[in-house]
């Protein structure tokens, strides 16, 4: 089944890279980690938890490590606005969106056009998933864990665990 997942995970990848985006340039980022990254990230998880003291990051963490086959981090890369003021990301122009900058785990500012491009990249991973017989979701704080040791870059990260769907076995 190794291969087969392998196949998916690729197949989940591409879906998330072809997704529509704003004016025509892409900013998302799609990794899919390999063995040791995902190994990497599951103890990055419990260390999370028990720095943190949040059980959630123990869950991910352990269904990162015993249950998913795959994991595919999809991110939103260093941008800039459209260029259309349209003023969603909280500023009254992208010229001033451009002057304004953030140092924290989630850089931004974020044009929401760009974020938007990122959910639809997940939408269509999730989509590709589904229709493949493999389960997935989306997880934040795997995100947030692989931005904390360095598996993604982005300005924004989201996991995306795969795992066999044994209710719905594809073959």
């Amino acid at each position: 089944m190794k291969r087969e997942i392998e196949i998916i995970s690729d197949l989940i990848a591409v879906s998330a890279s072809i997704a529509p985006k704003s004016g025509g340039e892409s900013f998302i980022n799609i990794y899919l980690l390999d063995d040791a990254e995902r190994e990497i990230l599951a103890e990055e998880m419990f260390q999370l938890s028990d720095t943190l003291n949040e059980e959630l990051y123990s869950k991910y963490g352990k269904i990162i490590e015993e249950e998913a086959q795959a994991v595919l981090l999809v991110g939103l890369k260093g941008h800039p606005p459209l260029g259309i003021d349209c003023q969603a990301c909280g500023f009254k122009d992208c010229q001033e969106f451009e002057s304004e900058g953030t140092e924290d785990i989630f850089e931004g500012p974020n044009c929401a056009y760009r974020l938007l491009d990122m959910g639809m990249a997940l939408g269509s991973a999730l989509k590709t998933a589904g229709a493949h017989g493999v389960k997935t979701s989306l997880m934040i704080k795997a995100g947030l864990a692989a931005k904390n040791i360095g598996l993604s870059t982005a300005r924004l990260c989201m996991a995306v665990p795969i795992m066999l769907d044994e209710e719905r076995p594809y073959c």
